[in-house]
């Protein structure tokens, strides 16, 4: 694999390679705003360009440490079912020789004590935020970001909704599926099935009646106690597990030329 150089730092960030080489030296940086200067170093620091004055200061820290953030949760159901992902998350990572450090926000905006954070069904908003002010890799799970940038592993709710018409036939089955915080996902499953219900709270009378295609185990017994009929394609698999772990080998160790969006069937 080529080497990346100045010129394809400054073509990812939009800017001039003059632009590039004063924000990584230091030079002149009242020229430019921080929203330039922090686009450029997330670049170098992706692609592990390393010039020889960047070298100490965007070193990483090989703390052993991850950073998993989350959301608070609403409800019980919520909560079940992050505690069914942190179960295989840690198992996985453990094996792995890492140390996992529950956030549910941080302390501070900047992190210097982590190899990576990975922010766990976050809004975009939020993500963009706190990814601008650390030039450690951010990965996204349960979210869509819409920048190539990040490295994100979210389902395949398009084959959701393929199992489902598999399972009951089309156009006969609502997809029911607990509040997510990440508005751009919550859009694109809506465009994909015409009948999508966001559970905001824990009140099961509002899960409709007929089929339910769902992605949350703990939904899943809810729902048949209610009487459903249930067709689940769990969200919480060793599949996604090892989706992140690749996805986190490579924003770690800067790999090149990837596909950074992974969708877990």
């Amino acid at each position: 694999m080529e080497k990346i150089t100045i010129k394809d730092i400054a073509r990812l960030a939009g800017v001039s390679v003059a632009t590039v080489s004063y924000i990584i030296n230091g030079i002149h940086e009242e020229r430019y705003t921080q929203e330039t200067k922090n686009k450029v170093l997330q670049i170098v620091n992706l692609y592990n360009f390393r010039p020889s004055r960047l070298a100490q200061s965007l070193a990483l820290s090989k703390s052993r440490n991850i950073i998993i953030l989350m959301e608070k949760h609403r409800t019980v159901l919520q909560k079940a079912e992050s505690y069914d992902f942190l179960r295989l998350l840690g198992k996985t990572f453990e094996r792995c020789g890492f140390n996992l450090i529950m956030r549910t926000y941080l302390e501070e905006t900047k992190v210097d004590t982590a190899d990576a954070i990975i922010c766990v069904g976050m809004e975009e908003e939020k993500f963009r935020r706190l990814a601008k002010e650390n030039f450690v890799p951010f990965l996204a799970v349960d979210g869509k970001i819409r920048d190539e940038l990040f490295f994100q592993v979210y389902q395949d709710f398009s084959y959701v909704v393929k199992s489902g018409e598999k399972e009951f036939g089309k156009g006969n089955f609502s997809i029911v599926l607990l509040d997510m915080y990440n508005e751009t996902l919550k859009q694109e499953i809506r465009e994909l099935a015409s009948d999508v219900v966001f559970l905001y709270g824990n009140d099961c009378n509002k899960i409709p009646e007929g089929n339910i295609v769902t992605v949350n185990s703990s939904l899943k017994e809810i729902a048949e106690i209610h009487g459903r009929n249930v067709h689940l394609v769990p969200s919480n698999t060793q599949n996604k597990i090892d989706a992140l772990i690749d996805c986190f080998n490579m924003a770690t160790e800067r790999v090149q030329g990837m596909v950074h969006t992974m969708l877990v069937k």
